[in-house]
C-alpha cells in the first residue's frame, strides 16, 4: 500500500513495517508534474540547462528565495517561410509611377553634384 507519497509498507505479511523512500510532498509533486523546476542561481550558473529543460518540457520554473516564481515557455515556431518575395518593382511603380529615362537620371544626377 502507498501512503502519501513518502513510501510505502505491506500490511499482508506479518511483522512488516513502514519503508520511506526517500521522496518528500515537493520531489513529489515535481515529479508528477511536467514542469521542471529551477532556482535563480541555476539560472544564472546553468542558463543551458534551463533552455534544455524549456526544450523538453515545453516550460521550466523559476523560484525565487522570496517565493515569487516565474515560468519560461518554449515559444512555438511559425510554420510559415519566405518561399516567393513580393514584387518590389511592381511596388515601385505603383507608389512613384513610371521612373525617368537614363539620360534624365544622369543630367538630375550631375545637377545635384553642382557639375
Amino acid at each position: 500500500m502507498f501512503v502519501f507519497g513518502l513510501g510505502w509498507s505491506d500490511h499482508t505479511e506479518p511483522g512488516s513495517r513502514f519503508i520511506f523512500s526517500g521522496l518528500t510532498l515537493e520531489v513529489n509533486a515535481d515529479m508528477m508534474s511536467d514542469m521542471k523546476t529551477f532556482t535563480v542561481r541555476d539560472l544564472d550558473r546553468r542558463p543551458n540547462q534551463v533552455l534544455e529543460a524549456c526544450d523538453s518540457f515545453g516550460e521550466a520554473r523559476i523560484r525565487c528565495r522570496d517565493g515569487r516564481s516565474y515560468v519560461i515557455k518554449t515559444e512555438e515556431k511559425e510554420g510559415l517561410s519566405i518561399s516567393a518575395l513580393p514584387d518590389f518593382a511592381a511596388r515601385r511603380r505603383e507608389l512613384f509611377g513610371i521612373s525617368a529615362s537614363r539620360s534624365f537620371a544622369k543630367k538630375f544626377d550631375q545637377a545635384l553634384a553642382s557639375e
